[in-house]
């Protein structure tokens, strides 16, 4: 028998809400799985030089991917719905040339730039309908140049309900020398809602032998493909190309994820 009824009935009610995770508490510790991103990085270069340097990154964190670009001579905007995240960006980023953050809701932000060559997102999990979907994409439609190009990357529903135990993640190396980060969680993918279900606990342990844990809990909504074409379409886009990975193969029937590139309809 699946084992989901642990984690979806005992944050049933966290999960009925619009909670995106304990984010702020965060912002400090980001980058704790000292993971080198520059191949992630590089990869976002590489197809933003395609349409022009001024780009455009929401659920942006910290900021790291665009404080790359920028040193790279891309013109970023980034910016978050999380102040703490914003912040830290600033405090680490803050006097790269070419780099302004700004904290921001995707489904309604409107900031006084030029409009943007390329804009991706790799988070629209976070937001649990489509109608609120529809309101991030006018948004970022408005922030384009005609022909300009929308990258998403998104995963889509899964075709049966999936539960993943409880695991231990560990950094690849400890990033900070005054702590050591680590955390637990347990996922559920449902089918029946196109929801994964996360839970998470984030330790961290001090060098003075202090210690504190938060609780990461929230999901994230996937939705058909079918529904992200019509969306797309009826927010003014129109689809370039499908990938299954981000080598660029096209997408089949059945792929998990989905890289859709669209561009901002010409008038």
């Amino acid at each position: 028998m699946l084992q989901k009824h642990k984690l979806y009935y005992f944050k049933e009610d966290l999960f009925m809400t619009d909670n995106i995770g304990n984010y702020a508490h965060h912002a400090a510790i980001w980058d704790w799985g000292g993971y080198d991103r520059t191949e992630e990085h590089e990869y976002w270069c590489r197809y933003a030089a395609q349409y022009g340097k001024n780009v455009l990154i929401p659920f942006c964190a910290i900021g790291e991917t665009g404080a790359y670009m920028a040193r790279k001579g891309f013109t970023v905007t980034a910016f978050d719905i999380t102040p703490e995240m914003i912040m830290e960006g600033k405090k680490r980023f803050g006097d790269v040339p070419g780099l302004q953050f700004f904290v921001g809701d995707v489904r309604a932000f409107c900031f006084d730039i030029p409009p943007a060559d390329f804009c991706f997102a790799t988070d629209f999990g976070h937001i649990h309908t489509i109608d609120e979907v529809k309101k991030a994409l006018l948004c970022i439609h408005r922030h384009l140049r005609e022909g300009g190009v929308l990258v998403i990357e998104t995963a889509l529903p899964p075709k049966e309900s999936y539960y993943a135990p409880p695991k231990a993640f560990y950094p690849k190396e400890q990033v900070y020398p005054d702590k050591k980060v680590w955390k637990t969680g347990d996922t559920f993918d449902d089918e029946k809602t196109g929801r994964c279900y996360i839970s998470q606990t984030v330790y961290i342990e001090y060098g003075n032998g202090k210690a504190e844990q938060f609780d990461h809990s929230f999901y994230l909504q996937c939705y058909p493909r079918d529904t992200w074409l019509s969306t797309l379409a009826e927010c003014g886009f129109e689809i370039l190309h499908e990938y299954r990975n981000r080598e660029k193969e096209p997408w089949h029937e059945n792929d998990g994820l989905w890289i859709v590139e669209a561009a901002k309809k010409k008038i």
